[in-house]
């Protein structure tokens, strides 16, 4: 067994392989081989495959929020404001893949906690659009509607079935969405 990582280290390894991969094709005894590891230091992080599914989710969403933060804190323009922020939640799901996402719709938890992680998006999101409304940036637009309609199609967009469908990413559905949306928004260039 290789012990000489940190567990910041062993954490990202981990965070890599079922974001990559979920869990539903992996069992504990094969995460703990490819990680070379023990069982008991899979166990330390959750008690099931499945909690270390919603370890790694939570995490992620917390990471994509602060990036999208962090993201708008560099723009003072409400336009790059809002660019910032979409394109930082698309590149956090760039490390997504269809497995992780499809495991994380077949669970309640992770359903319930995807939901979440949008609406928090979504809040942030529609800030910037009251911000740019308010300085005529944007046309004047009820956020509400602009919000509710980013969020529906965040809940329909991750969806596998309509990822296969379409045959599309996760980013790449986001970045066609937004994109829809932003030229809906701006106002014209002069």
């Amino acid at each position: 067994m290789r012990t000489s990582r940190s567990n910041e280290e062993f954490l990202a390894e981990l965070a890599d392989l079922i974001k990559r991969e979920g869990v539903s094709s992996l069992g504990i005894g094969e995460i703990a081989a490819r990680l070379r590891c023990s069982r008991r230091r899979l166990y330390e992080v959750a008690p099931t495959k499945e909690d270390l599914l919603l370890v790694i989710a939570r995490q992620q969403f917390q990471d994509s929020l602060a990036e999208g933060f962090q993201a708008i804190a560099a723009e003072s323009d409400p336009a790059r404001r809002l660019i910032a922020y979409l394109n930082a939640g698309i590149r956090s799901s760039e490390a997504l893949g269809a497995a992780f996402l499809a495991d994380l719709q077949q669970s309640e938890e992770g359903r319930t906690m995807f939901d979440e992680f949008q609406l928090s998006r979504s809040e942030g999101a529609r800030e910037i659009l009251e911000a740019g409304v308010r300085c005529g940036e944007f046309r004047p637009i009820n956020s509400d509607v602009v919000t509710e309609v980013l969020l529906g199609a965040a809940f329909r967009l991750r969806n596998p079935a309509f990822l296969r469908r379409a045959k599309l990413t996760v980013p790449e559905a986001f970045s066609e969405a937004y994109a829809l949306v932003l030229q809906g928004l701006l106002q014209p260039l002069k």
